[in-house]
């Protein structure tokens, strides 16, 4: 729902021009988006994290075996992608492609973030 409440206040574009001007400067893992660690459905029985945007230990842990190719059979094949220059733009198309999925099958989550902030164009169509 973090994600979805960049694209309703109008800056996607603007963590897209961030995640293309640092790879600029090196070479960075993104664990954001759309993957199956990131869409765990929020509520009590959380595993990977402790609310929208904070993980846990266990996540913390994937992070480290893939940036360290460490037991990387513990890692979601999803979760984790090196971008660079040449990558970047289709890492943002995918992650746009699985925003678009993500929206189909989550209707409600989409309009909950809509409706709490009615002052976007999004929100007002």
């Amino acid at each position: 729902t973090q994600w979805e409440s960049l694209r309703v206040s109008g800056l996607w574009p603007e963590l897209e021009k961030w995640k293309s001007r640092l790879v600029e400067i090196t070479a960075v893992w993104d664990f954001s988006g759309y993957n199956s660690i990131t869409t765990e459905a929020i509520g009590e029985g959380m595993k990977n994290y402790w609310d929208s945007s904070h993980y846990r230990e266990e996540v913390g842990d994937l992070i480290l075996n893939r940036l360290f190719s460490y037991q990387s059979q513990t890692v979601p094949e999803d979760f984790g992608v090196l971008i660079t220059p040449e990558n970047v733009e289709s890492h943002l198309g995918k992650i746009r492609n699985e925003r678009e999925s993500w929206a189909e099958n989550n209707p409600d989550l989409v309009q909950l973030v809509e409706d709490l902030n009615p002052k976007s164009e999004i929100a007002s169509k």
